[in-house]
C-alpha cells in the first residue's frame, strides 16, 4: 500500500461550484495536516492556469493538479470524488475543458517523483470501472482503499 495516500485526505462526494473551491479544500487538508507549505494553494492555481490537468479519459474525467516541489514539506496525494463534476482545463490542450469527476492532489517533494506519480496514476485511470468505483466510493474509507491499492484490481 502506498504511503501517499492517507485516509483524512480522502473525500467522496464533495459538492462544490467549480474548481477553485476544489483546489482550495484538498490544498487546505494538506496544509492543516502540515504537509505543505502556505504557499502550495497559490502555486497549485497557478500552475492549473498554465498547465492544467484534466485527464481526458474514456468515461469519467480525472485531474490531478500539483504544485512545484519546493511548497511540499512530505509527500501525500490529497483525493476527492465529486456529486456533481466542475470544469478543469484539458492536459495538453489548455483551450479544452473537461467536466471533471475525481481529483487527486498531489504534493511531492520533487520532479521525478511528481512524473512517475502522474504516469502511474494517468495508467490505474486508464481503467474506465476502476474510475467509475472511485467515483462511487460511498465515503472517504472506501475512497481511500480503493485509491491506496487496499484493493487489489482485477
Amino acid at each position: 500500500m502506498s504511503t501517499l495516500f492517507r485516509p483524512e485526505l480522502c473525500f467522496s462526494s464533495l459538492d462544490l461550484p467549480d474548481a477553485g473551491a476544489v483546489l482550495d479544500l484538498l490544498a487546505g487538508a494538506l496544509r492543516e495536516q502540515g504537509l505543505v507549505h502556505p504557499s502550495f494553494a497559490g502555486a497549485v492555481r497557478r500552475r492549473e492556469a498554465t498547465s492544467p490537468t484534466g485527464l481526458p479519459l474514456a468515461r469519467r474525467k480525472v485531474a490531478v493538479p500539483h504544485a512545484d516541489p519546493e511548497h511540499v514539506i512530505a509527500p501525500a496525494v490529497a483525493a476527492a470524488s465529486l456529486a456533481r463534476p466542475v470544469l478543469f482545463g484539458e492536459m495538453g490542450n489548455p483551450d479544452s475543458r473537461l467536466e471533471i469527476d475525481v481529483v487527486l492532489m498531489l504534493a511531492l517533494r520533487d520532479r521525478e517523483s511528481v512524473q512517475r506519480e502522474l504516469v502511474r496514476l494517468v495508467e490505474t485511470f486508464q481503467d474506465p470501472d476502476f474510475v467509475d468505483r472511485v467515483h462511487a466510493a460511498p465515503d472517504p474509507r472506501r475512497l481511500f482503499e480503493l485509491i491506496s491499492g487496499g484493493e487489489a484490481r482485477p
